[in-house]
């Protein structure tokens, strides 16, 4: 007689996110075949991809829930925020989510241990349409989504013998008690369908490639915010549509991908071979690639059927766009272009919100960066339209981060800027744009880790969006007030690929190789920067922006100043 061989059992440390379809047995009682048919769409559109993206392991799929592994909390956090917000409005499904980071046992492919089971007792507690964490998960969370979240207590949980301290992530809640309003929406911008990347082969491995080029797709081209993009399989005749097909044979991939026109017409086509081997590093390159031309195409596109219509034509949205586009290279000539073009917005429709947060920010970089002084009507009007604005920003996270911005420049008061970043981060934390801003808002205001954070995760979400030329100067920045030198040089040198006309990279590398002591390379750089700004002083810089009088602040004007920037 011989015995049965051991179990394997390992144990280890993981993110575990408990999610749970509300009210499923009476959805299924009131219509049967519409629930099932929203759940597989779900699954297809937004679970699958958003959890391949964030390396989620589904454990266990009980129709209507789901126990999903990530060895992130951060992974688990994000990938619960991105699938509640996508799945906001929704006329079917609602869910309750509940995170724990916890010790689990792995044993004949199942997984046990508390954190299973806290974080089940977690979902069952969650608010509908919200995510219930530990604090063992808000501990893990960065200074771009813990502001998603509000303490609310202790918690007794049924058959755990500690209680948790837990925190949540209320929906559709008034933004000043910690919630998020429903994302503010713009008419009169192109739109942009992903369909969900198709794909025949049974494998479930190819099935995950799959899951994570739709939500990489989605990602990248949603940070872009002149283009309302959307995930789904249906058409929709009045949008640019994207379709990306993966086939295989063997170890052997392709990606097939189709660009079409509003119209229908094929306007880009691109494919893509690798391996199974080598997916994971091809997937990176291939969505930049598909991402950067796609963009481009319907960029030119766009600007093109603009260009088309008379200037005294041109709706206030169509100004905003433009104004959007000239200002992508950061040029100084590029501020004062696009000032005129969202005041000509605002001019033609006082109540469009948009387009004061974006001539503010436009105004703000500006003020900073150059003293042409034909921005100054411009700058003249900061006060008129901050004043003007005020009651559209609710909601809107963009508006409420520019008013908050304008307002520092005029009083200094570092504690509403903190309170309007977190605000915009929790109405809008997977925005790059946002982001992007929200960095230079800590860092003017002296907050330099939470910065560099803001402007780290911008770059993640946002790589080929039109303010990416804006935080990679943002990150190289902190960089060197953080006192990271050569990592402020190297990305430096990735965005001088994109601009050679931002002043802000020379002024970073100017005081990164000041101080790494590389004094005549300093030097050089600064002679450069000084053809932007020839009557840039120390003092002068001081007085527009100090970065909130931090250690941070200072360290970069050090810099500046052993490379030989005048004082006065």
């Amino acid at each position: 007689m011989t015995s049965a061989p051991d179990q394997q059992i390992t144990r280890k440390l993981a993110a575990i996110l408990a999610a749970d379809v509300v009210g499923y047995s009476r959805l299924m009682g009131e219509d049967e075949t519409a629930t099932l048919s929203a759940l597989r769409t779900l699954r297809a559109e937004v679970f699958g991809p958003v959890f391949a993206k964030h390396n989620g392991q589904v454990v266990k799929s009980m129709g209507d829930g789901w126990l999903i592994e990530f060895a992130s909390a951060v992974e688990a956090v994000n990938a619960a925020m991105q699938v509640q917000d996508q799945l906001r409005g929704h006329a079917t499904i609602a869910l309750r989510m509940g995170i724990h980071i916890g010790d689990v046992t792995r044993s004949d492919g199942d997984l046990y241990g508390d954190g299973i089971n806290i974080a089940a007792r977690l979902e069952a507690l969650a608010p509908q349409g919200g995510v219930l964490i530990s604090d063992a998960v808000h501990a893990s969370l960065d200074g771009t989504l813990s502001p998603s979240f509000t303490a609310t207590g202790t918690q007794t949980l049924k058959n755990i013998a500690r209680p948790v301290v837990t925190w949540a992530r209320v929906p559709d809640a008034d933004p000043a008690q910690g919630g998020r309003t429903a994302p503010h929406t713009r008419s009169n911008f192109p739109t942009l369908c992903v369909t969900p990347t198709a794909n025949s082969d049974p494998r479930a491995e190819l099935g995950d490639i799959a899951d994570a080029l739709t939500a990489d797709l989605a990602s990248y081209f949603g940070s872009i915010n002149w283009l309302s993009t959307s995930v789904s399989a249906s058409d929709n005749p009045e949008a640019y549509s994207l379709r990306p097909t993966l086939r295989a044979r063997g170890d052997r991939l392709r990606l097939e991908t189709r660009l079409h026109a509003p119209n229908g017409d094929t306007i880009w086509t691109h494919k893509s071979n690798s391996s199974l081997d080598e997916a994971f590093d091809w997937q990176d390159s291939v969505i930049v690639e598909i991402a950067d031309h796609s963009i481009g195409m319907i960029l030119e596109a766009e600007t093109t059927r603009i260009m088309a219509i008379p200037d005294d034509a041109l709706s206030a949205e169509q100004c905003m766009l433009m104004g959007i586009m000239v200002w992508r290279d950061f040029s100084l000539e590029s501020f004062v272009r696009s000032a005129a073009l969202h005041d000509r917005a605002i001019t033609a429709k006082p109540d469009l919100a948009d387009a004061y947060a974006e001539g503010l920010i436009v105004l703000m970089a500006g003020r900073t960066m150059t003293s042409n002084p034909r921005l100054d009507p411009f700058l003249a009007k900061i006060p008129e339209w901050v004043e003007a604005s005020r009651p559209m920003a609710a909601g809107n996270a963009m508006l409420t981060l520019a008013i908050a911005i304008a307002t520092y420049v005029q009083d200094q008061r570092v504690i509403p800027v903190k309170e309007a970043v977190a605000q915009s981060l929790r109405l809008a934390p997977f925005d790059a744009r946002v982001l992007s801003f929200c960095g230079w808002a800590n860092l003017w205001s002296g907050q330099t880790e939470d910065a560099f954070d803001c402007f780290r995760k911008s770059l993640e979400f946002g790589r080929l969006g039109p303010f990416y030329v804006a935080s990679v100067g943002g990150v190289a920045n902190a960089s060197v007030q953080l006192g990271r030198d050569q990592d402020a040089l190297d990305f430096v040198e990735k965005g001088l690929a994109l601009s050679d006309s931002y002043p802000t990279y020379f002024g970073v590398k100017c005081a990164a190789l000041a101080h790494l002591g590389r004094l005549d390379e300093a030097r050089d750089v600064l002679q450069h920067y000084l053809t932007f700004e020839p009557n840039r002083t120390l003092k002068l810089w001081k007085s527009i922006n100090n970065y909130g009088g931090s250690e941070g602040g200072k360290r970069y004007f050090e810099g500046l100043r052993l490379a030989g920037l005048p004082e006065e």
